[in-house]
């Protein structure tokens, strides 16, 4: 029996040195096999240990479940903490799915910086994760299947089981004596992972003994080359990203090769934090948004994100939204103001430069939104010009400038924030102004 507390601590040694040290305990073999290996390092460890169990209330059994793993966690002297679902899935939604979006977001809040959560994924898990993967068509990233060691909300996710096959862990636990409970919805055959397990992985291994060793090894290579990849991804987006917009050069992504362009555009999406559109909006991105014409203006939206072309640069943004606008709003208090759908918060603060004090304290004030036709003479300039022109010279895109509150003092307009103070507007030489910043939203 190659599994062992001396092995697991190797595993835990090469992991980031932890405040504090989580395991999920579901109370299943794998988890209670982990439990008690860390159970065996506990005095060696540098950390303190805890538990955390799922309640999901998805089983009949489910009570039956939290209380073994309160027993278990006791006998071990091992705090535990127990977290209850409720769980509402939308109509058409994957049960499965839901699920474990839901438990690992209540695990994430569990977390405090720099804290490590451990899992008890093992080879086996590791190589239905590859299959899986493989038939939904994934990538180099999606094959790369589970890693060892993750970024996980504040803190760490650490799989230190996965070298190991299901079949050793069976056997600690039998040498051990451990009990363990059973989810018998892990036989239902109607979950594609269930499916995979129980029909597809014996017939593999009837044929290729060492099937899961070999596609865990295949789901390593590439996560190898997926790593690989984003490193060259990160250097190359340097290169081509405006480092204050961070907008991409659509004149420099049209001297890339399709292929780079993909990975780049993926790269790029997935550091923004959006949703990896499928390859069909990938496709789209590249052919009317690169290649497409200087005239048009392409829009390719997807999961609440967007990607549009102006200029030389490709905007990727939260889709904005399509609330009208209030003809005016009324600033009463001239210190904070939340702005309608979304758009941020505006912070009136004191400045050495800004808007003049008095005319600031003694008008009434307004935020407007572009109608068309607004004109303003920008301090130190000398004469009019329309805010579609101004707009033009600082490069913001049309699509935005709808969207940028406007400021009025006693019906004049006064203030574009961030961007212009109009004349008779500015603060006078030696004298304290106010500064209006927008504090957040999709307009910053």
């Amino acid at each position: 029996m190659s599994l062992s507390p001396d092995q697991l601590k190797q595993t835990l040694d090469s992991l980031p040195q932890a405040g504090c040290c989580y395991l999920a305990f579901s109370g299943g073999l794998d988890s209670c096999v982990l439990l008690h290996l860390l159970h065996e390092l506990a005095p060696q460890l540098a950390y303190p240990l805890r538990a955390i169990h799922v309640h999901h209330g998805l089983q009949a059994g489910a009570d039956a479940w939290q209380q073994h793993c309160e027993a278990v966690c006791a006998g071990y002297r091992i705090p535990l903490i127990s977290l209850q679902l409720d769980l509402l899935p939308d109509k058409g939604d994957s049960l499965e799915a839901v699920a474990r979006e839901a438990r690992y977001k209540a695990l994430a809040q569990q977390l405090s910086p720099g804290d490590l959560l451990l899992t008890a994924q093992h080879q086996d898990d590791q190589a239905e994760t590859l299959l899986l993967q493989l038939l939904r068509g994934s990538g180099p990233a999606g094959l790369a299947a589970m890693p060892l060691l993750s970024e996980f909300s504040p803190g760490w996710l650490a799989r230190p089981l996965l070298q190991e096959s299901r079949r050793s862990i069976e056997a600690y636990a039998e040498e051990k004596g451990l009990v363990w409970q059973e989810d018998p919805s892990n036989q239902d055959q109607r979950f594609d992972r269930n499916f995979i397990r129980h029909s597809v992985m014996p017939l593999l291994h009837s044929r290729w003994p060492s099937a899961s060793l070999t596609l865990a090894r295949s789901a390593r290579f590439s996560g190898e080359m997926s790593t690989l990849a984003r490193e060259e991804m990160a250097v190359e987006l340097e290169r081509v990203q405006n480092a204050l917009t961070g907008s991409l050069s659509v004149a420099l992504l049209r001297e890339m090769s399709s292929v780079r362009i993909r990975h780049l555009l993926r790269y790029w999406i997935d550091l923004n934090g959006a949703p990896m559109p499928n390859s069909k909006k990938l496709m789209r991105i590249e052919k009317e948004s690169i290649h497409g014409r200087e005239d048009a203006k392409p829009l390719i939206a997807w999961g609440g994100w967007e990607i549009r072309r102006y200029r030389d640069e490709l905007i990727l943004s939260e889709s904005r939204s399509v609330e009208p606008l209030p003809e005016r709003i009324i600033w009463q208090d001239k210190q904070k103001l939340e702005l309608p759908a979304g758009l941020g918060t505006l912070v009136a603060t004191n400045g050495s430069s800004g808007l003049n004090r008095a005319r600031w304290q003694q008008g009434e004030i307004e935020v407007r939104f572009r109608q068309g036709g607004e004109r303003c003479i920008p301090a130190g300039r000398g004469h009019h010009k329309t805010l579609k022109k101004l707009f033009q010279e600082r490069g913001v895109p049309p699509w935005v400038r709808d969207q940028i509150p406007l400021i009025y003092i006693d019906g004049e307009l006064a203030a574009v924030p961030g961007m212009l103070i109009c004349d008779g507007f500015s603060v006078a030489d030696g004298e304290q102004g106010v500064l209006v910043k927008i504090s957040s939203g999709n307009t910053e």
